[in-house]
């Protein structure tokens, strides 16, 4: 069955914030963690985020996926967390961010208008100084001066108003695009970002990866990193998901700490992470490589009691460099080669394409 929408619960669709009050959001909690605890998904911000707005009532389509869950009690793996976040809620951030766009093209197109009118009114005023100028080029009459006078007087007040009401609406113009590119702004962010490691989602380094594909220069000279994460599954079930969250963000540091300009660094899955190195020959991609896994190596992460300690961290990676004409997915496929190779050959390695 649907949830129970709790009074109060509720999002603001344009700006994709949840506007609980925190005695709310605290049921919410009450509600959402009895149903996280059933599921094989760690305790993750994309794992929570589902079950809230399942309790909440804030989002029919997860709540109707969730609900077939449930009713065949099959707990939630991680892969389905994270398909089922991508669905219900990766996406309709997305549409979110379009709906955004689509309001502030339309606000300046209003603005637009807007300043073509007022300028069609500095126009007019325009001419009807130069037809008074030249009403009063030759000899008149008081009466026909007065009226000139007159005539004048009423344009200069209408255009006194319509100055006021434009300056009136620029300013709420203003208010309202500086409103929209912040809502914009966190939009895409959030559309983009991956939620745990404040790394790009596998919808963002596609989106900027694609970019570089239809570029003049295109793949070409661009290295791609697939980095995976060795025995993963075996850290998540001896140590659990809070000490694995850990290692994944750990993993993620490490990779910001190698990245610079253009590169672009990702989480494209669970434990899976993608770089992409814009012009860089190989040999430098692959000292990046080495770099990046000796890091990991030394990583050592603890749990909130002494004897949860990860051993040794370590990774596996694959090394494609691309070539003039490839695609985003053929270079993938060829760095995923290079990935399954070296974890065949021991893991905690770069292998190449």
């Amino acid at each position: 069955m649907p949830p129970r929408r709790l009074t109060g619960a509720r999002t603001d669709q344009n700006a994709m914030r949840y506007l609980e009050s925190k005695q709310h959001s605290a049921q919410l909690l009450r509600l959402a963690l009895p149903l996280m605890v059933r599921q094989n998904a760690a305790y993750h911000p994309v794992s929570y985020t589902l079950w809230y707005e399942h309790v909440a009532g804030l989002n029919p389509s997860l709540s109707a996926a969730l609900a077939a869950r449930l009713e065949e009690s099959d707990a939630l793996s991680e892969e389905d967390a994270y398909r089922l976040y991508a669905r219900h809620i990766s996406e309709r951030d997305a549409a979110v961010l379009e709906t955004l766009q689509r309001r502030l093209q339309a606000l300046l197109e209003s603005t637009a208008q807007e300043v073509a009118t007022a300028c069609e009114d500095s126009g007019r005023f325009r001419r009807s100084l130069q037809q008074g100028r030249s009403d009063l080029t030759n000899e008149v009459s008081a009466s026909a001066v007065q009226e000139v006078i007159g005539r004048l007087l009423s344009e200069a007040l209408r255009m006194e108003a319509a100055t006021q009401t434009l300056t009136e609406q620029l300013d709420a113009r203003t208010r309202d695009v500086l409103s929209l590119t912040k809502q914009l702004n966190e939009a895409h962010t959030e559309a983009l970002t991956d939620p745990l490691c404040a790394l790009s989602n596998r919808r963002g380094f596609m989106r900027a990866a694609q970019e570089l594909c239809d570029s003049e220069q295109g793949l070409e000279g661009a290295a791609l990193v697939l980095i995976d994460a060795d025995h993963f599954k075996w850290v998540n079930d001896t140590f659990g998901h809070l000490l694995g969250d850990k290692v994944l963000r750990a993993i993620a540091e490490v990779l910001r700490a190698n990245i610079k300009g253009r590169d672009i660094a990702a989480r494209i899955g669970g434990e899976e992470f993608a770089l992409l190195l814009p012009q860089t020959p190989l040999q430098g991609a692959h000292s990046v490589a080495e770099q990046i896994r000796l890091a990991v190596q030394r990583i050592r992460i603890h749990g909130d009691r002494a004897h949860d300690t990860v051993g040794s961290v370590t990774i596996s990676l694959g090394l494609a460099l691309g070539r003039a004409g490839e695609s985003i997915d053929e270079l993938m496929a060829r760095a995923d080669v290079a990935l399954y190779a070296a974890k065949r050959d021991g893991r905690n390695r770069v292998g190449v394409s």
